[in-house]
């Protein structure tokens, strides 16, 4: 990413924090009660930090195992070595690591924590250069688009024309539970959506292919943009490209893939739209990596439900991958995402402005971090 400059790690820290209070999206996948999130904070020899997310929803403490992982694991290894991009790290960490998380039985949680610091490791590298993303990156715009996601069926009204005032034109609904109650959840939206507007369909593989098959083909007259995640992400390309044969809706999906020779094999399987998670795999380094490789006619829309500090990282690869390129964000009440790091992610015209600071993101106002902060078992 052409950063001219070195930088050495002094110390790493991990911030387990949870906010109760706030709205659950309706998920098949389960209920979160409260919401969970674990912080990384890398600070360098010259005081300046740096702060990422790994990805904690599921299950409820996640986010405390993760955070042993890093001081336990990460923090003692990154202790004095220096870089000047952050992918240098991860191949670090990787070199170092591999094997230790194939024989503890944690790939995917070792993946998480470097989607976390490589998210952490932009923010210090880019505050310590003194410069923002967005002109690091030459950004014209320094915004990104953005889509209403996880309107809870009571909610749905409400919210959708909330969203829409604010310039919001894609509303993602979860499905996933009785078929014949998502069919009407679906129905009701498409009648009252604002015109120009799309609705999309989240079942959070929930579905095996045959039910997938008849759910989307009897939700096809109602023009979904996407249907994300309707049968397992680990299932066989084969399945993949059997469902997305047999329905004019765009396949979608991402949230559970690692790497991005993944992400092109699911691509040639019928995904039409993928979406890296940014606290989940790969951090911003691999979506900005994942967005080069693709072919024409997939585009790539970030995933994201987390907290500020994730979020708008999400959004900056979003606007850095350009005008094909929309960002999620969660419609429910999650002080997380709305107090954390003070209010800085007002949505005007279907768009969020990314910070004008030096660095990626906002960091955490300290008094709420402190509110939110999650004691750790001894």
């Amino acid at each position: 990413m052409n950063f001219k400059h070195s930088v050495t790690v002094e110390s790493v820290d991990a911030y387990p924090i949870r906010a109760a209070g706030g709205v659950s999206p309706n998920m098949a996948l389960g209920v979160m009660s409260t919401r969970p999130a674990l912080l990384v904070r890398v600070r360098d020899d010259h005081g300046c930090v740096g702060w990422g997310e790994v990805w904690a929803n599921f299950p409820p403490r996640a986010n405390i195992h993760k955070a042993q992982v890093i001081e336990d694991v990460i923090a003692p290894r990154l202790r004095g070595v220096a870089f000047s991009e952050p992918v240098e790290i991860d191949a670090f960490l990787r070199r170092a690591l591999s094997t230790y998380f194939l024989h503890v039985g944690q790939k995917r949680v070792f993946e998480h924590i470097l989607a976390g610091m490589d998210v952490a490791l932009w923010d210090l590298v880019l505050r310590s250069a003194g410069r923002t993303f967005a002109a690091h990156s030459g950004l014209a715009e320094a915004s990104a688009p953005t889509y209403a996601s996880s309107i809870n069926p009571p909610d749905l009204e409400r919210l959708m024309q909330h969203h829409a005032e604010r310039g919001q034109s894609q509303f993602k609904l979860k499905l996933g539970f009785d078929d014949t109650a998502d069919r009407a959840f679906v129905r009701k939206a498409a009648a009252i959506r604002p015109p120009g507007t799309h609705i999309m369909i989240d079942s959070n593989q929930t579905w095996d292919v045959s039910r997938a098959e008849a759910m989307l083909g009897s939700l096809e007259e109602f023009e979904p943009l996407f249907a994300e995640e309707p049968i397992p992400a680990d299932a066989g390309c084969a399945d993949w490209e059997r469902l997305a044969q047999s329905t004019s809706i765009p396949l979608a999906g991402g949230e559970n893939l690692y790497g991005v020779d993944e992400f092109l094999r699911m691509a040639d399987a019928g995904l039409r739209f993928v979406q890296p998670d940014v606290a989940k795999w790969g951090g911003v380094s691999g979506a900005l990596a994942l967005a080069r490789a693709l072919p024409p006619g997939v585009a790539l829309w970030p995933h994201f439900m987390g907290t500020s500090v994730g979020q708008v990282a999400a959004l900056s690869v979003a606007a850095a991958v350009g005008a094909t390129a929309t960002c999620e964000m969660d419609v429910n009440a999650n002080p997380l995402r709305t107090d954390l790091c003070g209010d800085i992610l007002g949505i005007r015209d279907g768009r969020v402005a990314l910070p004008d600071a030096p660095g990626l993101v906002v960091p955490p106002v300290r008094a709420r971090l402190e509110e939110f902060r999650e004691a750790q078992a001894d």
